[in-house]
């Protein structure tokens, strides 16, 4: 063989190998799945949690029905609802309809609750909530013969990763009746019903619910909150749940804006949240809309834009942003509150960016005033300050990146004035950097102040806080509530953000968890005696043990427990966000990078695919990162876009209609960014096939 043929033919097989590959490439063989390839799949499960109730009491009342049970010898199930661990259902024949009272034994009479169920048949299904955690709990039972039950239940620890309570006062004697509710901002903490001696009573193991958003008892002895899937994480949900503490959810409304930070039942129990636009992905703004939902059909009927109420474009030094350049999304307001005064005719938002509580007419949308500093008020923004409170009196002084306005009773029995209490975090305590306070000297505080509506002037008459300085201080989160029977005040010092043990103001690092973020609660009377205290620390496994809201609440209402197990099937009301097709990226021809996805979740809900996770690139997670889905079956390609936040974060609601028949695999594009920069930087992406498949009759 002559030398150049030698040459030449190695030079032909590697050309040739080479237009196979690109041939391979090019016709998606390498990722077009196959029957071998899908049956290697798993499929993605079906669950829908108010199905699975539903089912779920099917089967208790099947067992139930297995056997004979009566007052002295009741069917006991334990968690029901896989919601509560702390809680049980009794469930027996009695003689009667009736009551039946219960009485769970505590460690003294503080933590001793007492309460009476009431059945309209002889058939008796009897809540028990408030068990203590891994210890033995007796509670005994007391029916309308006057006959006598004690009971035991055990049950087990609470999580290795539950945030720590210490208690620091009690006076049970001076504090307001019932338990406390402790509401944390992030999934890595638990929300938890805590007694006079700082025991938890009650704990919600879904630590996607209820989280970051006030939850409220409403009128129905409902609670009310948000629901467990993310609009944009770490906090906005795209539903509100009605449940009761044995877990069972009554409804689960679908809000297309999503939901944040607070929530108020109207007199006519419509619902009022603190929203989005709803296409905020490209409105270029978030959390600056409230909105009014109809209870009884989860429609949102009117929306208000606080863009086109007040100056998107006002910049005060705050600590609330990520250091993100090109930030494509503008939390401007950080709207934290909205309540209705209806005495006055008035809607209160609280933005604490702009450390502004601003009183518009629902009717027209017209400022009525606006309370808070009166620095930085030129340029755009000159137009707002004619609606600026004057204030009056001696010992007066601004709130600072507020949370949760309460209006209080009208003390001075005057109908001209507003008596308004919130919880002043003080962040910075200026409008700009240079100006600003330092976390080792500042301080938060609850503070109630009076309004005059007719000569718009502002006084303060109380106030919790400032006595205890830096130790108290929470750079954000909190609140401050005003309890009826005592007149005490519950006070939240909700983000106190500790390096070292010494207050910092790095909110970014607190919501990431790479800052120790505690709190804690504290009643106080009105001369300012300390009758409950709490410290909420952090846990051997977390760095986060925030307390967005505390509320005191009774701990039991029997209205919330008037259905019997069968009776009553969840409800779906509103309007389901689905994400879209998108051609921002075509689905790649082969499986390539270092990228990966961790899922939290994934299942399919009424023809709905849901997941979230975190795109990793080279097993490490990025500040900016975003997924696409890719859906393959032998015939069809789908790319969807997913909701993205920092971090890596992603969330999918996708609606499986929109797909024909067969059955796709499911991979991933994933896009990371070095840097701060939204949109120029070194990208890294990567496509990666999943686990999953799912099938489309």
């Amino acid at each position: 063989m002559k030398k150049w043929q030698k040459i030449l033919i190695p030079v032909i097989v590697i050309v040739l190998l080479v237009l196979a590959a690109l041939f391979l490439i090019r016709s998606g063989l390498l990722v077009k799945p196959t029957t071998q390839s899908l049956a290697a799949d798993t499929e993605v499960p079906t669950f829908d949690i108010l199905q699975a109730q539903a089912d779920r009491e099917q089967q208790i009342l099947s067992d139930y029905q297995a056997g004979a049970y009566t007052f002295a010898a009741p069917y006991i199930v334990q968690d029901p609802y896989d919601m509560n661990p702390l809680s049980a259902l009794l469930i027996y024949e009695a003689v009667e309809a009736g009551e039946v009272e219960v009485t769970i034994q505590g460690d003294d009479a503080a933590s001793t609750f007492t309460y009476v169920k009431t059945s309209k048949t002889s058939h008796f299904e009897v809540p028990i909530i408030g068990l203590y955690a891994g210890r033995e709990n007796i509670i005994t039972l007391k029916n309308g013969q006057g006959e006598t039950k004690q009971l035991s239940i055990t049950t087990e620890p609470l999580p290795v990763d539950f945030q720590r309570f210490t208690l620091e006062a009690s006076l049970p004697e001076k504090m307001e009746p019932g338990v406390t509710l402790f509401t944390p901002c992030f999934e890595q903490t638990y929300t938890a019903i805590l007694d006079a001696n700082a025991q938890v009573r009650a704990y919600l193991t879904n630590k996607y619910m209820a989280h970051g958003t006030a939850m409220i008892l409403a009128g129905n002895g409902h609670m009310l909150s948000t629901g467990d899937e993310y609009k944009q994480i770490p906090y906005n949900m795209t539903s509100l749940w009605e449940f009761n503490w044995l877990g069972k959810v009554f409804k689960e409304i679908e809000v297309p804006n999503g939901v944040h930070h607070n929530i108020t039942e109207l007199a006519n129990g419509d619902i009022l949240a603190v929203s989005n636009n709803r296409e905020m992905f490209t409105s270029g703004t978030r959390e600056d809309v409230a909105v009014i939902i109809d209870r009884e059909t989860g429609k949102v009927k009117k929306e208000y834009d606080f863009r086109n109420i007040l100056d998107e474009k006002r910049d005060p030094y705050t600590h609330f942003h990520p250091n993100i350049v090109n930030l494509q999304n503008i939390d401007w307001m950080h709207m934290n509150a909205a309540i209705l005064d209806s005495a006055d005719n008035l809607l209160i938002v609280s933005s604490p960016i702009q450390s502004q509580v601003v009183a518009i007419d629902p009717d027209t949308s017209e400022i009525q005033w606006i309370l808070g500093p009166h620095e930085g008020y030129e340029g755009t923004s000159a137009f707002l300050a004619r609606y600026l409170l004057t204030p009056v009196g001696e010992g007066f002084e601004w709130q600072w990146g507020q949370h949760d306005p309460m209006i209080l009773p009208d003390f001075d029995n005057n109908p001209d004035t507003l008596d308004l209490l919130l919880f002043d975090n003080g962040q910075s305590r200026s409008f700009t950097q240079a100006d600003a306070v330092s976390p080792e000297n500042n301080y938060s505080r609850a503070v109630h102040y009076r309004i005059d509506l007719k000569a718009k002037t502002v006084e303060q008459l109380w106030e919790y806080g400032k006595e205890c300085g830096a130790e108290c201080y929470a750079t954000y989160l909190g609140d401050a509530d005003y309890l009826p029977q005592t007149g005490n005040v519950l006070v939240d010092f909700g983000g106190e953000i500790r390096k070292d043990g010494v207050a910092i103001d790095d909110i970014v690092g607190g919501v990431f968890g790479n800052e120790v973020t505690n709190s804690r609660v504290r009643e106080v009377t009105q001369d300012k005696e300390l009758v409950y205290s709490v410290k909420v620390t952090e846990s051997k496994y977390t760095v986060t043990a925030e307390t967005y809201q505390a509320e005191r609440m009774p701990l039991y209402v029997d209205s919330a427990y008037d259905y019997n197990l069968g009776q009553i099937q969840g409800q779906r009301l509103g309007t389901l966000v689905y994400n879209s097709e998108t051609d921002m990226v075509q689905a790649p021809n082969l499986y390539a990078g270092k990228i990966k996805a961790n899922f939290s979740r994934i299942f399919i809900e009424e023809g709905r695919l849901v997941a979230d996770g975190t795109v990793t690139y080279d097993n490490k997670v990025y500040l900016l990162g975003r997924a696409f889905f890719i859906l393959r079956s032998e015939t069809k390609t789908y790319v969807f876009a997913t909701s993205s936040s920092v971090n890596g974060k992603f969330f999918l609601s996708l609606d499986t209609s929109q797909l024909e028949s067969g059955t796709y695999q499911i991979s991933i594009v994933g896009v990371v960014r070095e840097g701060n920069d939204q949109l120029y930087g070194v990208n890294h992406s990567g496509h990666f096939k999943t686990d999953y498949k799912i099938t489309i009759p």
